[in-house]
């Protein structure tokens, strides 16, 4: 995608703080980081969701996001690491991508359940049986 930052970055037209790459994924700082270390990895190929890649794709995705949690906890002394995935991101990076933050106690994070706050009004069962009737 021409518009698209990860690839941009990927291609080497826009520069990064790059810090791993395979032959499917990249690694590089966050360059507005959350905190010190603050990461992103992606694949190579563009897409917007998890819809646009194969499980094998998605395999070597999560197997560079583990290869980078370990480099952090190394790296930073903690093992407390927050990730997030953004995908179909209106307004930000349109190619899925995955954050590892590095926390510590009392740097002010939350955990992932304080990012939204938009309490459902359905009740839990009703919620459960549409989604199982999605499958």
């Amino acid at each position: 995608m021409d518009d698209c930052i990860i690839c941009k970055i990927i291609k080497k037209e826009i520069p990064s703080y790059k810090i791993f790459e395979d032959e499917d994924t990249i690694v590089f700082l966050d360059i507005y980081p959350s905190a010190p270390g603050h990461t992103m990895v992606s694949l190579k190929k563009h897409g917007l969701t998890i819809l646009d890649y194969s499980q094998d794709e998605l395999g070597k995705l999560w197997a560079t996001v583990q290869k980078v949690d370990k480099a952090l906890i190394k790296s930073f002394n903690t093992k407390l690491i927050t990730i997030g995935v953004n995908q179909f991101e209106e307004g930000g990076v349109p190619h899925l991508h995955v954050h590892l933050i590095p926390r510590w106690k009392g740097d002010g994070g939350g955990i992932i359940q304080t990012v939204v706050k938009n309490p459902p009004k359905e009740s839990l069962e009703k919620i459960k049986e549409k989604i199982s009737s999605a499958f």
